[in-house]
């Protein structure tokens, strides 16, 4: 039998169809919901790669990455109906402020390991993929800990994904040397709160066991039956499934009124395409006036051109381009006592302090000046 991952094993529990149509689909597709919890985890795993350098991620610094992640996570979603993809972004971005809170007073050295991916092997020949967030030490307890990214798995509502837990328990158990006793911890994003507990043998062993026959039902089914819910609408592999197109609503386009629509639909989008590269031209053409304008007012050295009917401003300035990557940046800020003040929403003060040349000239070495030139056009009236 294949290895099995949790994944899996939740997307059976949701819905079988819906497991069924994930492994066999070519269309793969993710839900809104787990792009954002994978993005989550990415950026976790990033983070805490820094932390156990002995670099603390600020808040800002976390965002940035999360985002990165997103948009690369982002391409592979899909929106069920009336999701929007920025209300998750920034329900993932609250999530991210969560995590910098959790870890503010932690400079990584307690970590043993973290983003583990393993192997657990279980009852009856059978295994399952893990997949730990961290795990770090307290005094002689491995400290299991999942970080839970849905908003509705609160602590009121109990410890969630037990079976997991437990099974990495095992994992931390057979793998980490000198660990006596296994905590689970589950840190919930969306609230701020946090659980543990305590974790026995026996309880490792129970959980292992329940789980190799629940995959052992998995592997012997064979018609995957649907299981309608209200979340049928924001499975990825929605169109997929006979059982959710019987519940469309009959308020659809028949089959001629659609012929109509796609053929509206064709022709904007040609008229789109042409529209876009007739802008693009006319981008260049303006660019080559632009050219000439400016070399007429260095030959008049004059910062106004006028025209009939028009007045053209030229303004020679420099803008400062820091570097992508502003860790060197955010660090030096820190060290002279900036930090408060010119934080990232703040950069443009401090490339216009770079331009001035009242920057700390640490940072200011950092930044690359590119002399630029603006035109702007104004009608004269009268």
């Amino acid at each position: 039998m294949p290895v099995m991952s949790f994944d899996d094993i939740r997307k059976y529990r949701r819905c079988p169809r819906a497991y069924r149509l994930s492994v066999v689909s070519d269309d793969w597709r993710l839900s809104l919901s787990e792009c954002m919890d994978i993005s989550l985890r990415r950026t976790i795993a990033r983070a805490d790669g820094r932390r156990v350098l002995g670099h603390p991620v600020l808040k800002d610094e976390a965002l940035a990455m999360f985002r990165d992640e997103w948009d690369e996570c982002v391409q592979d979603s899909l929106a069920g109906d009336g999701q929007d993809p920025m209300e998750y972004f920034r329900r993932g971005a609250r999530c991210i402020e969560r995590f910098v809170e959790f870890t503010k007073n932690s400079d990584g050295s307690e970590l043993m390991s973290f983003d583990v991916r393993g192997v657990q092997n279980l009852p009856y020949g059978r295994s399952v993929r893990i997949r730990v967030d961290e795990v770090y030490r307290r005094g002689d307890s491995a400290v299991i800990c999942k970080y839970v990214t849905e908003p509705f798995e609160s602590a009121s509502a109990g410890i969630t994904d037990e079976d997991e837990s437990l099974v990495s328990a095992l994992w931390a158990v057979y793998s980490l040397p000198g660990i006596e006793r296994v905590v689970l911890q589950w840190r919930y994003l969306s609230t701020g709160e946090e659980r543990e507990c305590r974790v026995r043998k026996q309880s490792m062993d129970e959980a292992v066991e329940n789980l190799s026959r629940e995959m052992a039902d998995m592997s012997s089914d064979k018609s995957f039956p649907p299981r309608p819910s209200e979340s049928c609408s924001l499975c990825p592999h929605r169109n997929l499934c006979d059982s959710y197109q019987t519940t469309v609503s009959d308020s659809v386009p028949d089959r001629q009124e659609m012929d109509r629509v796609l053929a509206e639909y064709a022709d904007l989008d040609e008229k789109i395409v042409a529209l876009s590269s007739r802008v693009e031209m006319l981008k260049g053409r303006r660019e080559a006036l632009k050219e000439r304008i400016v070399a007429y007012s260095d030959s008049v050295r004059r910062d106004a051109v006028y025209g009939d009917g028009v007045v053209v401003d030229i303004r020679r300035y420099k803008r400062a381009e820091l570097p992508k990557d502003k860790t060197a940046v955010i660090s030096r800020l820190k060290e002279t006592g900036q930090y408060g003040s010119l934080s990232m929403v703040n950069y443009s003060r401090l490339r216009s302090d770079i331009i001035r040349g009242v920057a700390d000239p640490e940072i200011a070495k950092m930044a690359t000046i590119i002399p630029d030139i603006r035109v702007r056009v104004r009608r004269r009236s009268g």
